[in-house]
């Protein structure tokens, strides 16, 4: 138990640190060219407890207001492979977590920036059956996107992607 709460006070230390440094925006403050669906700002850091490698944390601030229906984030982190970057390559990466494994975030619409962690699940195999490895410390391909939809029809309203640091905990 000491050592989860010791986790969550070093992802959020650390995700605080990165985002002070990046000057982010008030929470309060809205402006005609921020008013849709938006993600704001990505953590530079992918953080993977030693304990629990099939999970991996990341950091991001979304805004949305209502009324939209059945908003929620979907995030991935992708490593290996020929590109991480290119479309289709969950099918071509080495290792690939996300929220369809670890379950979709539910997001909540009111025209506020809210600060939210994540944690994604790793995907043992790609679509084909071809068996993944888990993420290693180093570079991995993160996209935090906000969805809207159900599974028949989805639609991604806003994302942003980026590279960030694998780092492995000790707990």
């Amino acid at each position: 138990m000491r050592l989860n709460r010791w986790f969550a006070a070093a992802v959020a230390t650390l995700c605080m640190l990165t985002f002070s440094l990046t000057l982010a925006p008030s929470a309060g403050a809205t402006t005609k060219a921020d008013a849709g669906p938006t993600v704001k700002w990505l953590a530079p850091l992918a953080l993977m407890r030693s304990s629990s490698p099939e999970e991996v944390t990341v950091a991001g601030i979304y805004k949305c207001s209502a009324p939209l229906d059945q908003m929620h984030l979907w995030v991935s982190v992708k490593q290996g492979g020929p590109d991480p970057t290119a479309e289709g390559s969950s099918s071509t990466v080495d290792a690939w977590y996300d929220t369809n494994i670890s379950q979709d975030v539910a997001v909540t619409c009111n025209g506020r920036w809210h600060h939210v962690f994540v944690t994604l699940g790793m995907h043992p195999t790609d679509f084909t059956g071809r068996p993944l490895t888990g993420l290693t410390a180093g570079k991995a391909w993160l996209q935090f996107c906000l969805v809207q939809g159900t599974d028949e029809a989805t639609a991604i309203v806003a994302s942003q992607s980026r590279w960030v640091k694998v780092l492995r905990t000790r707990s």
